[in-house]
């Protein structure tokens, strides 16, 4: 296996994995922005191993639906085992019983609790005439998106 995961590396798969959706289509849903986000880390766990960075590659490629939010932790853990040298069909089946679950909770906690919350009180605000109830939405909204970054790092630290 190749060099050790920097936290440089873990920064990056969090900005890459907030494009998950780019390459969106409906027969693998986020598969393509899902692999090209895990592509740099995965290069560098699979140095020297050309059959071994395809088939984590074609792995990864498989239809996969999950909430873009929380991918990262997703994300995190499929590195961890990635970098542990695990079964390619522990990893994807790891893969597979998780996405969805992540899925549902993501929706139950950012598109049905948090947005509509937020959405509420800054609505409340800008109908008020105050013009800060018009900024915070946005900021909100791109912070809650930057658990992208932090999903991955906090379970590889743990792992």
């Amino acid at each position: 296996m190749g060099s050790e995961i920097s936290k440089k590396d873990i920064t990056r798969l969090g900005f890459r994995s907030s494009l998950l959706q780019a390459s969106f289509n409906y027969e693998r849903m986020q598969a393509g922005g899902f692999t090209w986000a895990m592509l740099p880390i995965l290069k560098k766990i699979y140095k020297d191993d050309k059959p071994g960075l395809s088939a984590a590659m074609k792995d990864n490629l498989e239809f996969i639906n999950t909430h873009p939010n929380l991918v990262g932790f997703l994300m995190g853990l499929l590195i961890s085992m990635e970098e542990k040298g695990e079964n390619r069909d522990t990893i994807k089946g790891l893969k597979v019983a998780l996405f969805g679950p992540i899925a549902g909770i993501g929706d139950a906690i950012f598109w049905f609790t948090l947005l509509p919350i937020m959405a509420g009180i800054c609505s409340s605000f800008a109908s008020q005439g105050n013009l800060l109830g018009r900024f915070y939405f946005s900021p909100f909204t791109c912070l809650s998106f930057s658990c992208a970054s932090a999903g991955p790092t906090s379970v590889i630290q743990s792992a």
